[in-house]
This record gives C-alpha cells, structure tokens and sequence, in this order.
C-alpha cells in the first residue's frame, strides 16, 4: 500500500537520483531539493540515469523545491550527502518539523550529532544504493545484485517507521531490509572502506592491480584489523558479524597446510562463539 504521506530527497547526486527517480516510478509523492546548477539542470530535463552494466537510459520528471520552510511536512525526508555537507543542513532540519529525517550517510563518528539537533525520536539511520558518479546532467549508476541495504532507528528498535520505509523502499525496487545495530553496520562499514579506498588510488582504483601486489594487500589486512580494534576499543561493535574473519586472514600470501587450515576455522568458531556471547 502507498503511503498518504509525502517523501523529500535532499541531495540529488548519484544516490538521491536513484532512490527519487525510483520512488517517483512507483507511484510515490517524493520531491527533491537542489539548488543552482543541479536545479536547473533537473527542471529543464528531469533526473537522467545511465547503467553502464545494461546499457539502459532513463528520464524521471521529479518536481523540485529550492528549499525546506518549516511548514513543509514530509513523512520522510532522505539525507543522501556527504558527511561534511551535513552539519550546513542541520539548521534548516531543526526548524522544519517533519517527524523522521532518514541520514543515508557513509560515517564512523556514530548519528549523537544529529540526534542533539533534532531529537533521538526524529532521526532515522540507512545507506545507499548504488555505485557512480555525475557526468554534467547524466547520472552514472550502478547497483549490486542481490544486496539488501540496511536501515535502522539510531537507538537499534524496529519500529513500524522503519518497517514501513523498508516496505516503500522494495516497492519501489530499492532492496532494503530493517536491522538492529544501524549505527555499528556504518561504522564498520567507513572503517573498513578507508584503508580499501586509500590503496585502490594508488593502483588507479584497478582492483585487479590492487589484488596483484603481496605488498599492499598485506598493507590492507593490516589496516583492516587495525580499523577493527579502534572500534572495538571505542566500544562499537562489529557488524555485519562477518568482518571479523579479517582477523584470521593470512598476511601474505601463501599455501596453507591442512592442518593450518584447521587453526583457522577454530579461530573462526571462536570468535563466533565470542560475538554470540556478546549479544546474549
């Protein structure tokens, strides 16, 4: 069922592009907000999205406001910037009084910022769809395969907020799914990311370049357990419960032995053993 309500995408880069022109085809009352050079580029010819795996083009006439006045209440208002245009917006967030502000935000820093500014029972926490980048007007993008993006409330509840948001979301043909530990999932997730993202500009983001050199992939085991106990000292915890097996992975390449194969998966059943302990 669509919802009564309507939704307001602010940021209209590769990911915001995505998710309005996604939610507009399926039937949804979405809006995007833009400004200069993007808003007239977006009132002129609509949101145009390229995927270069299917070779398709599309073109979603989606309206556009220049700004969010404080009587302008949305069910949903989706915060697809980078983290440092964020703090420019939380003024005009504060004032508006729609009662959920999903931030679809790649940080490690965790959402009590934004919490103090609009209240724990307003913000809402997920991730983004796809992978691209801008060309003028054309929205390059890609999305993967069977991926399951995750939202969440800040304080881990599955509340019938994120329910229905995740329920909008498939509607639309966005994968999403609700989970109980949004705030470690980013946080994991932009630790782990850093150290990959490094080394990949230095093989000119060829990962096959990346995948052939001993040294740097033994450089990227190293930063990632490195990445792994900073957030376990700082109290976060691991999630997806996965990542942990970065602990066990060989730093060098190498034949392992039978028997070394079998240390492994007892470190492994281990530490699983550990992380069930944690969430009892």
């Amino acid at each position: 069922m669509k919802p009564a309500g309507r939704i307001l995408v602010i940021g209209v880069g590769v990911n915001g592009s995505v998710c309005a022109a996604a939610l507009h085809r399926a039937g949804y009352d979405v809006t995007v907000l833009a400004r200069g050079r993007r808003l007239e580029e977006l009132q002129k010819g609509g949101i145009e999205i390229e995927d270069p795996l299917k070779g398709t083009r599309t073109v979603t006439q989606v309206p556009v406001v220049d700004h969010l006045a404080p009587e302008d209440i949305y069910e949903y208002i989706l915060v697809i910037v980078r983290k440092n245009q964020v703090r420019d917006l939380m003024p005009v967030l504060a004032q508006n009084q729609s009662p959920s502000v999903l931030f679809m935000v790649n940080t490690a820093s965790g959402p009590e910022e934004w919490v103090a500014a609009l209240g724990a029972k307003r913000v809402m926490l997920g991730f983004v769809f796809a992978g691209g980048r801008r060309e003028g007007s054309l929205v390059r993008a890609m999305r993967a395969r069977g991926h399951f993006t995750p939202f969440g409330e800040a304080n881990g509840a599955i509340t019938e907020r994120v329910t229905k948001l995740v329920s909008i979301l498939n509607h639309a043909g966005l994968k999403a799914k609700a989970i109980s530990d949004m705030p470690d999932w980013l946080a994991t997730h932009a630790a782990m990311v850093a150290p990959l993202g490094m080394l990949l500009l230095k093989h000119g983001c060829d990962t096959y370049a990346l995948a052939r050199s001993r040294e740097d992939m033994g450089r990227l085991v190293d930063a990632m357990r490195e990445t792994l106990a900073v957030l376990r000292a700082n109290g976060r915890r691991i999630v997806p419960h996965s990542s942990v097996l970065v602990d066990v992975l060989p730093r060098k390449k190498r034949t392992i032995s039978a028997a070394g194969r079998k240390r492994i998966a007892a470190a492994q059943r281990a530490r699983w053993a550990r992380v069930r302990a944690a969430k009892k």
